[in-house]
């Protein structure tokens, strides 16, 4: 499966997702950000591999195939629409929920990110000054630093580190932008 390489089907699969106008080019080499017109802001946990929400709102049609594949049952239909839920297992980013999907809604060439971030909550034994590093050993990304700071860029959002903390410390949550 092909999860960091970019060829033309990626790019192919990404522009007809994708609007990118002269504007928006320059901003993103100048590092700006800025929302498409009518592009909306995830509020659901969305499987891996899963297209902009507003487009993938407009293609998935609930048939339940992403559902029916993946091999931790991580998947449910809600309103007719996949979601996933991280609380008694990690996602693997098998893809196979992906390679499912007809409508490519969810698309093996889009990223093997669920999107969900790490927040460390007040029952976390590092936060109170004690010595434990469950969730940055459980991390195969090494997303999560000793001071418990994440790289963002390294985070795939699998919920490894949230299923290995015996305290239930961490939760699972989409960015705010």
């Amino acid at each position: 499966m092909k999860t960091n390489c970019k060829d033309e089907a990626y790019y192919q699969a990404y522009l007809t997702h994708h609007y990118i106008s002269r504007r928006g080019l320059f901003k993103g080499v100048l590092g700006a950000t800025d929302h498409l017109p009518g592009e909306q802001i995830r509020q659901i946990h969305r499987p891996p591999f899963a297209a902009r929400e507003d487009l993938f709102l407009a293609v998935c049609n609930g048939c339940g195939d992403c559902v029916s594949v993946c091999p931790n049952h991580l998947l449910r239909l809600v309103h007719n629409k996949a979601e996933l839920d991280i609380e008694y297992m990690a996602c693997d980013l098998c893809g196979k929920c992906a390679e499912a999907c007809q409508t490519h809604a969810l698309y093996p060439y889009f990223p093997a990110d669920t999107r969900l971030r790490p927040q460390f909550g007040k029952d976390c034994i590092t936060l109170q000054g004690q010595p434990c590093d469950v969730c940055r050993e459980s991390c195969s990304k090494k997303a999560i630093r000793a001071d418990l700071s994440l790289v963002p860029d390294l985070c795939n959002g699998c919920g490894e580190c949230k299923i290995s903390c015996f305290v239930s410390a961490i939760s699972l949550i989409l960015p705010k932008n």
